[in-house]
């Protein structure tokens, strides 16, 4: 095996998993304001699309090639952008934080709940 063939392209290809598509397309009939972010390929991964919803709620699957990725976008009427080349929306940090953010309370009211029922008990 020459060196070259360390970075030459994968010939075969991974199809998106049916199951993958359904998720996208359910996923998109319960939220507005979708958008689709192309992930690029990597020596160890497919292609993913990530979906974005328009308050940062978010959803990723691979997608097996670039050419699902843009026929799925059509079929959903959602645009389709290159993650590569735009970045992902603040909106998507933002949701992540607050839904960090609330998990970590609920989290510590349910310790209290614990730690009171220790000494009351």
């Amino acid at each position: 095996m020459a060196i070259r063939d360390l970075f030459r392209r994968r010939q075969t290809r991974i199809p998106a998993d049916p199951a993958d598509l359904a998720h996208f397309r359910s996923w998109c009939e319960t939220r507005v304001g979708v958008e689709a972010y192309l992930e690029p390929e990597t020596l160890v991964s497919v292609p993913g699309l990530l979906l974005v919803a328009f308050d940062g709620e978010w959803t990723r699957r691979p997608v097996g090639d670039v050419a699902t990725a843009r026929k799925l976008a059509d079929q959903l009427k959602i645009p389709l952008y290159d993650a590569m080349e735009t970045g992902y929306p603040d909106r998507m940090r933002l949701f992540e934080e607050v839904r960090i953010s609330r998990e970590r309370k609920e989290r510590a009211r349910r310790l209290r709940e614990q730690m009171r029922g220790a000494d009351e008990g």
